[in-house]
């Protein structure tokens, strides 16, 4: 069964206010490259896996190519992202990380488990873990309704991708 109204509209309230705070702590952190605008944080992420288009890329972190673009560009100017021929196709390029970028994406990782360490100190792994399930949960269901949300978009006339409000309140 669904939860009530008020159950969603909590929640709802509860993540625009953890949005807001995620918001507002990005612009104290310290940096951990002095080149490296903390915006460009879920490019490097992205390509600890596998090097990636700058289309695809674009697509993982949910932003239009031409921001991603210039993003990768700063980024490769600055010796942490490489730009190599693509495997699957000799006409076309890739970004993959660097060493250096691989450095700091170390760097990053450690930097952020220490910070989560000491917030979650009075929390038990167990709840750490549970929180972590509930959250993959809530991100496959927010993509899934992304998804729906994308289609329906493409099928109006429009354009307009009805069905997904704002996240933005007070």
């Amino acid at each position: 069964m669904p939860p009530t109204h008020e159950a969603a509209s909590d929640l709802f309230v509860s993540l625009v206010k953890l949005m807001k705070m995620f918001h507002g702590m990005r612009q104290h952190a310290p940096r951990a490259h002095p080149a490296v605008d903390t915006m460009a944080y879920p490019l490097l992420f992205n390509l600890k896996e596998e090097p990636r288009r700058v289309s695809a890329l674009a697509d993982c972190v949910h932003s239009d190519v031409s921001t991603v673009s210039r993003q990768v560009s700063h980024l490769v100017a600055h010796g942490l992202l490489e730009k190599v021929t693509d495997p699957e196709d000799g006409r076309a390029q890739v970004v993959t990380l660097s060493a250096e970028g691989k450095a700091l994406l170390a760097t990053l990782t450690s930097l952020r488990t220490d910070w989560f360490l000491t917030m979650l100190e009075d929390w038990s792994t167990q709840e750490a873990r549970d929180f972590q399930h509930h959250i993959l949960r809530f991100t496959a269901a927010l993509e899934a309704s992304r998804a729906r949300a994308t289609a329906k978009a493409t099928a109006r006339p429009d354009g307009d991708a009805a069905g997904i409000p704002s996240l933005e309140t007070s």
